[in-house]
């Protein structure tokens, strides 16, 4: 990384003038946001609220926080689950913490305040409180076993941490790579010095202080009374129940918390006070260290301070996070400088329909067939609504421009998440999910990237990429992003950053990666099933006549695979359901046939050579070139060997 161009970059951004805010209204702004999207039944209830200069000035509800009984959603008395925002206040206890003395440096090895557990070392190097802090630990990805479906004993033990815990895949200290697991960590530190549970903890040291008395650390197996109850519509209006999810305790720090609108304009307030120097749960140095920029894998990206993401819109610091869990989204922005936060939460979520419910409604009516005279659209996504608030109270965001001394030509290339499953069967997600997990980079004639298959992103800065027009839309993906950002070292570049840069991307082959082995497999499918033709061969010994059912063994494991994971379901149940909650059924079957899958590959591999050792199947013409088809056919095993090495299907790498 070339950290004169960062610093330039970085002055540039700083520098850049704020634009003014639109005049609009605030509440007719949530009612033109919020209203279309609850028609067309893009979620079941929402809620935002506003504070301005330590007052709430806007809070509304939108539709009901329950469909079964009626109730509507209301900010000062509906509960919602907020996900990952939780992180701040995990934070704000470490904080705390470190103001008390409790913890001497936040440049400390965390192991030195852990006691149920011990964080490996990256060849010497220790994990740290800023790494956990800043998503720098260097853990890998999971999302199995986040949830529960059984009562699980709080304070957590050491087995269960230990069960959960994922590896360390990278150095400490050198991407952020968001991760609930660094978070959870810093929720045992806090357990741990306090000798609290941590729900106690938030309850006497934040909420309890803030006046937050609807707000706790949601441990329980069943949803409260005043909770919001998602639910899903179908493209044919039916609606579903979302199943609710309790959370593991110990991820309980990264994303368990339960409140309510008004109560977090409270947590809002007193961030945004606190850091204009009116302290209350923290002194306003210590509000102003959470929100103040530590790292960043790129200076023109958002970054991190405790937790919270950091970030520059048209001149203005933002400070924000978000979050998610079944059945809910939330956002919530600060503008600490100009007294503004932002809170919204969006009850609802898509229908959970497993494979062989696609695959008949490909042949027959099904609840996914849309009636136009009630169109169903895709669920609100909390990535526009954030979009939509920065741009109503800061401007259209528009990047600091610096002079360009490369060629667009220079970043083009693939980009492969770092956010992922290195060591388990969970890497098949990022297979299925490849339109994210891999971001391609081509350069066009006219000096601009083609980004993820969006043409028009024109150079801005020094490896710094910008297309207006692709901005987060209302229908439109959520994963979408008007700015990437390139890392280089030694005048390579080595990796892409969104504009909100939870997720990093470093450069990784053109030639293998999920996106290319998602081409490559219908083709090496297309060839194994022509291996029908291989049941018509002579064959004398009992070997020879066994190979030739190999071709479609090979076809009938692949196919298999897709149907083990997300095929076969009960009604309304799914893979989200059994991932969360550590169902391990449907991940045996997944490594069984896997190796299975394998095992076939190799057997026609070897088959292959033997055909040409023992002159297999006839002779004369036609048995060479029945040898060279099979032969093409072990080539094409090879290559599915290789995919299912590269989603850990070969061994048994259950999560």
């Amino acid at each position: 990384m070339r950290i004169l161009k960062w610093l330039a970059c970085l002055a540039a951004l700083l520098a850049t003038p704020a634009v003014a805010a639109p005049a609009q209204p605030v509440e007719a702004w949530a009612d033109a946001l919020f209203q279309p999207a609850l028609k067309t039944h893009r979620f079941t209830g929402a809620e935002i609220v506003v504070v301005e200069n330590g007052a709430v000035t806007f809070a509304k509800g939108y539709g009901l926080a329950d469909q079964a009984t009626g109730r509507a959603m209301d900010p000062a008395a509906t509960e919602v689950r907020i996900g990952s925002t939780t992180k701040v206040i995990t934070a704000t206890a470490i904080a705390q913490l470190h103001e008390k003395g409790l913890i001497r440096s936040l440049d400390d090895p965390a192991n030195r305040y852990l006691r149920r557990v011990q964080l490996p070392d990256w060849k010497g190097r220790p994990v740290t409180i800023w790494h956990l802090l800043t998503h720098r630990a260097g853990f890998e990805d999971k999302a199995f076993g986040l949830g529960t479906d059984r009562a699980i004993a709080h304070p957590v033990s050491a087995d269960v941490i230990a069960r959960a815990m994922p590896k360390l895949v990278r150095e400490p200290g050198t991407w952020s790579v968001y991760s609930n697991f660094g978070t959870a960590v810093l929720g045992l530190i806090v357990e741990d010095i306090s000798g609290q549970p941590i729900d106690r903890y938030f309850k006497e040291h934040i909420f309890a202080p803030l006046g937050m008395e609807r707000s706790y650390l949601n441990l329980a197996l069943s949803p409260s009374p005043a909770h919001a109850r998602p639910y899903a519509t179908f493209p044919n209006g039916e609606r579903q129940a979302i199943g609710y999810v309790p959370m593991n305790p110990f991820i309980a720090p990264a994303g368990g918390v339960s409140t309510t609108g008004l109560d977090m304009a409270r947590f809002m307030i007193a961030q945004i006070e606190g850091a204009n120097g009116k302290p209350s749960i923290l002194s306003a140095e210590g509000f102003r260290r959470m929100q103040t920029r530590h790292v960043a894998n790129h200076p023109a990206t958002t970054g991190f301070g405790m937790v919270f993401i950091e970030g520059n819109w048209n001149g203005a610091h933002v400070v924000e996070h978000g979050g998610g869990w079944p059945g809910f989204q939330t956002v919530m922005v600060l503008v600490p400088e100009r007294g503004i936060g932002v809170f919204a939460s969006i009850v609802g979520e898509g229908p959970v329909v497993d494979l062989t419910e696609q695959l008949r409604s490909l042949v027959g009516k099904t609840r996914l067939a849309a009636d136009p005279a009630n169109p169903v659209e895709p669920v609100l996504n909390s990535a526009f609504v954030r979009e939509a608030a920065l741009t109503r109270f800061l401007g259209a965001y528009r990047p600091a421009e610096a002079p360009v001394t490369r060629p667009a030509s220079d970043f083009a290339g693939t980009y492969c998440r770092q956010r992922r499953s290195y060591s388990t069967v969970e890497a098949a997600f990022d297979f299925l999910g490849a339109g994210y997990a891999v971001i391609t980079a081509a350069a066009g004639a006219d000096g601009t990237l083609t980004i993820r298959g969006v043409r028009g992103y024109r150079q801005m800065a020094p490896g710094v990429f910008f297309n207006p027009d692709a901005a987060p839309k209302a229908l439109g993906d959520p994963n979408t992003s008007a700015l990437f950002a390139f890392t280089t070292s030694n005048d390579t570049a080595t990796g892409i950053a969104p504009l909100l840069s939870v997720d990093a991307w470093e450069r990784c082959s053109d030639t293998w990666n999920p996106r290319v082995a998602g081409m490559m497999l219908p083709v090496l499918l297309l060839i194994a099933f022509t291996g029908i033709l291989c049941l018509f061969w002579p064959g004398s010994a009992r070997a020879e006549r066994l190979s030739r059912w190999l071709p479609l063994l090979q076809l009938g494991t692949v196919i298999a695979l897709p149907l083990v994971l997300l095929g076969f379901y009960a009604a309304d149940d799914g893979i989200m359901y059994h991932v969360l909650e550590a169902q391990r059924g449907r991940f045996i079957g997944l490594a069984i046939v896997g190796n299975l899958g394998a095992l076939v590959a190799a057997l026609t591999i070897a088959a292959a050579i033997t055909a040409w050792l023992r002159g297999w199947w006839g002779e004369g013409r036609r048995a060479v070139f029945r040898r060279v088809h099979f032969s093409l056919i072990a080539i094409a095993a090879t290559g599915i060997l290789a995919f299912l090495a590269s989603l850990n299907l070969i061994g048994w790498n259950l999560p």
